[in-house]
């Protein structure tokens, strides 16, 4: 069964519960309280009716009654008296606009009188002592006057549980807040968690009912990091190991090409020699990677004049950039000061200017532009590329991750670099197509904005 939206609230669930008990309890009360007050109420005017009428039977002369000078609504509260003779006549009553007819029958009855909602009484019958001129008397009281009394009285009673019933929700209302604050207390502090260095959530603050739960998410998240950590461990020591014997290769292929002849061994001994760069590419990326995610190393944080550590890793790259004969353009139009590690920061922004000159046609051009963007210190790093496929650019920070449309060689860490130092440091990273005006994708842009 489909729960109701309104039901999956576990404060709108409680309220909802504690209305309807008590709706129960007011009903379960209003009818054993009418009930009860009821019978006492009827004994005690059965009792009364027997008295009044015992009381007229000792006299042997009829005597004159006074008709009650009240209204006929007060004359209903009233018990009413009413002396018969032997032959069946009225001779005296209270009330002698109540043609309340004659019981024979000794006893208690129930008789409407009339033709209204309110005409139903209560009349007592007993005869009249031996000798007396008095033959019957009927003693009586309305019935729907003391029903209307119940009600009323009833209705007294209850009051204190419907007044209740706000009060009660209330307080239901502000426990479950309170619950509930705790939860989104704890579910921001997970929210706010750094993805490769989560921590155990605290649960001193929150109830009993969900211990079970924190303690399961905190054991989790201890077979999560076990498993990070075992995993970036062999990365780094996968990368160490191999180091040193892709450099031995690198060192020997770089001895080796002054004896290649020209012709197809060049050309062979060229793809030789661009599958160990590749290889000691991948290998220097492992390493950065590895050492990005350990936190348990403390890098230096040191205050860092932004244009001149781009200008650092444009320099750096300049021989790459005049190999493709790539003309790098840097346009600095504001200084900005940020307290970061030298050596994450450099691997950013290595990582993405190297990048647009991979992704770049030969002869083209890479701009890296340092200005503000709506309040907002950015650095711009644009390329003349083929850009990205739309449906990748979310895909695009994962590990060893590349687009199939892209043919320039890579390792697929790059970007996974640059996100995670710019997690580390509150910076954001922002992947989006250029477009020339006839709507046609003309290049990349990198939009790097600054805290």
């Amino acid at each position: 069964m489909k729960t109701l939206p309104f039901m999956r609230s576990l404060r709108n669930k409680l309220l909802s519960t504690l209305f309807i008990i008590h709706l129960l309890v007011i009903g379960g009360v209003t009818w054993y309280f009418f009930s009860c007050y009821g019978d006492m109420i009827g004994s005690m005017k059965d009792d009364q009716l027997t008295k009044i009428a015992d009381a007229w039977a000792v006299n042997k002369r009829l005597p004159v009654l006074m008709p009650l000078l009240v209204n006929a609504d007060k004359v209903k509260s009233a018990y009413v008296v009413q002396l018969w003779d032997a032959n069946g006549k009225l001779r005296a009553s209270s009330w002698p606009e109540l043609n309340a007819p004659l019981v024979t029958q000794k006893g208690w009855h129930n008789v409407y009188v009339g033709h209204c909602h309110d005409c139903q009484w209560r009349i007592y019958t007993r005869p009249g002592e031996p000798g007396s001129d008095i033959r019957t008397i009927q003693v009586m009281h309305n019935l729907s006057y003391m029903k209307s009394v119940m009600v009323s009285r009833t209705l007294s009673a209850i009051i204190p549980l419907i007044l209740m019933m706000p009060l009660s929700m209330l307080v239901i209302w502000l426990v479950v807040r309170k619950i509930t604050r705790d939860l989104r207390v704890a579910a921001r502090e997970i929210a706010a968690q750094e993805t490769l260095n989560p921590h155990t959530v605290a649960s001193h603050d929150l109830p009993d009912e969900l211990q079970p739960l924190i303690a399961a998410y905190n054991s989790l998240l201890h077979k999560l990091h076990a498993a990070w950590s075992s995993q970036r461990q062999f990365l780094e020591d996968a990368a160490h190991e191999l180091r040193t014997p892709v450099t031995a290769v690198t060192l020997q292929v770089e001895n080796l090409r002054q004896h290649i002849q020209p012709g197809d061994a060049s050309r062979q001994f060229d793809q030789l020699e661009a599958g160990v760069t590749r290889t000691r590419h991948l290998v220097t990326q492992l390493l950065n990677i590895s050492r990005q995610e350990d936190h348990s190393v403390v890098a230096t944080v040191e205050n860092i004049d932004l244009e001149g550590l781009l200008k650092e890793s444009i320099e750096q790259l300049m021989v790459v950039a005049d190999k493709r004969g790539i003309d790098i353009g840097f346009n600095g139009s504001t200084q900005y000061q940020i307290q970061a590690s030298r050596s994450e920061l450099r691997s950013l922004f290595d990582n993405l200017i190297g990048n647009a000159m991979l992704h770049t046609p030969e002869g083209s051009l890479v701009d890296v532009l340092l200005h503000r963007v709506a309040g907002k210190t950015v650095v711009d790093v644009i390329d003349n590329g083929q850009g990205m496929e739309e449906a990748f650019i979310d895909r695009a920070f994962d590990r060893f991750t590349r687009s199939s449309d892209v043919k320039a060689q890579g390792s697929g860490l790059g970007l996974s670099i640059v996100k995670s130092v710019a997690n580390k440091h509150s910076i954001q990273v922002a992947i989006s197509n250029c477009l020339n005006p006839q709507g046609v994708i003309c290049g990349l842009q990198v939009r790097v904005t600054l805290p």
